[in-house]
């Protein structure tokens, strides 16, 4: 039996230190800045290569996440295919397993990480060459979040989400507990909460700058202050048990911030060490709640 050439990567989670929104923009977007940062919990993708057909399948631990067209590894792949094609390679199909860690649909990521994740994995496989940049750009046609993950690290994103520019300085590590309390949200979670978020309302945004400067510090308690999420100005029916946790985890000891992660309903609070982390995750975990604990990348 022939073994066709496989690769298996890290696909991993971000949080937004930073997720701020200035003005609706005239394409029906927001204007963004945010400051993303990549976290060391992760997916691994494994990704292999099919010759003599352009089938694209899709495996994963994860019932819950689809394996059709609607999924965002199968864009990745399309993109890629139609790149070789201009390239004059063969063209090949592909198989993809997820083994999946992130929680779906939570606020951390993780399908556009896994876009990302196969469009640079097919990249080294079928030899494209392609740069970061381009790659980035291709990203861009998947979804707003998708382009950060080329990079990686500590980045600005600003536009719709899909301007990167990686920074120099690196985030200290903190230690993060990630909290998903079992609410209902629709299908299409994100334009639900932009297509419900008022920039009119909001009294106090985030600065990106002050995040930077925070960042150079290297101190993790300046980085704390600075962290922010204005969609925590949203008043959403569905996320008032969300908000009640996050005012709840904000008073318990050894926490230093509790916010909304991303578009939610995922909570994260910055604990003082990895002792604490482990202790305010176990007795949601008991509930049979999602709750994990990880660190800054």
């Amino acid at each position: 039996m022939i073994s066709m050439p496989t690769l298996t990567l890290h696909s991993p989670a971000k949080l937004n230190l930073v997720l701020d929104l200035l003005r609706k923009r005239d394409d029906g977007f927001h204007e963004v800045e945010f400051v993303m940062q990549e976290l060391n919990i992760h997916d691994n993708i494994t990704i292999e290569t099919l010759p003599h057909t352009n089938q694209i399948q899709i495996e994963c631990t994860d019932p819950t996440v689809p394996r059709d067209h609607t999924n965002t590894c199968w864009k990745a792949v399309e993109l890629m295919q139609h790149e070789a094609q201009k390239q004059s390679k063969p063209l090949e199909g592909v198989r993809i397993f997820i083994e999946k860690h992130i929680p779906s649909a939570g606020g951390l990521g993780g399908g556009s990480s896994n876009a990302a994740t196969v469009l640079k994995g097919l990249n080294q496989l079928w030899e494209l060459h392609l740069s970061n940049e381009k790659l980035a750009e291709m990203a861009g046609h998947i979804g707003s979040d998708v382009p950060f993950f080329i990079y990686g690290g500590t980045c600005i994103a600003r536009g719709r989400g899909e301007i990167i520019s990686p920074l120099k300085e690196k985030c200290p590590t903190l230690h993060l507990a990630f909290i998903v309390p079992p609410v209902k949200v629709p299908e299409a979670k994100t334009k639900w909460i932009y297509g419900n978020f008022n920039v009119a309302n909001v009294s106090e945004h985030y600065s990106i700058k002050a995040m930077q400067h925070a960042l150079e510090s290297n101190d993790p308690k300046k980085v704390v202050e600075k962290m922010g999420n204005v969609f925590e100005n949203l008043t959403l029916k569905e996320y008032e048990p969300v908000f009640e946790l996050i005012a709840r985890l904000n008073y318990m000891p050894g926490i230093r911030k509790a916010m909304l992660a991303g578009a939610g309903p995922t909570v994260v609070a910055v604990c003082e060490d990895e002792k604490v982390a482990s202790q305010v995750i176990a007795p949601f975990r008991m509930q049979g709640w999602v709750a994990f604990a990880t660190t800054t990348h």
